[in-house]
């Protein structure tokens, strides 16, 4: 039997406006092909020299953590009105590094990212993020503006 062609779909997620829309975008494509939706959210920039202490970082990572949890909170409890399965992935890392990995670990039919963001990194779509995300995805990447 075939597979669904948006049976996972993974939401590159940073809080931002363009973010929020490619979520109704990922959400209406969850609904249309009775898929699951899988938001990401990626904790860049933790320090990684000697000069921040351990706790220090834990605690960074630890805000980061509780920020994203909070701005995903209204996206899930939307997705569940809708009848949509979701899960949250709040991770560390690079945020084209991270996503693709998650799209591959997961085995998503595709991911949705907003063409600009609020991260230093997804801010550059045209010939940054947006470009790395299709060209090492496994899957259909969606740029929503």
């Amino acid at each position: 039997m075939a597979s669904r062609p948006f049976e996972r779909i993974l939401l590159a997620f940073d809080g931002s406006d363009p973010s929020g829309r490619a979520f109704a975008t990922a959400l209406e494509l969850a609904k249309r092909f009775e898929g699951e939706l899988h938001l990401c959210s990626v904790i860049e920039n933790l320090p990684r020299y000697a000069e921040e202490s351990i706790d220090d970082v834990d605690e960074i990572a630890e805000h980061a953590r509780l920020h994203f949890q909070l701005a995903q909170r209204p996206l899930l409890e939307r997705a569940a009105q809708e009848g949509i399965k979701a899960e949250s992935h709040i991770l560390p890392g690079h945020a084209v590094e991270t996503v693709v990995q998650l799209a591959e670990q997961e085995k998503m039919s595709a991911i949705v990212v907003g063409g600009l963001g609020r991260s230093h990194v997804l801010r550059r779509i045209g010939g940054g993020t947006g470009t790395q995300i299709a060209y090492h995805a496994p899957c259909t990447v969606i740029v929503v503006r």
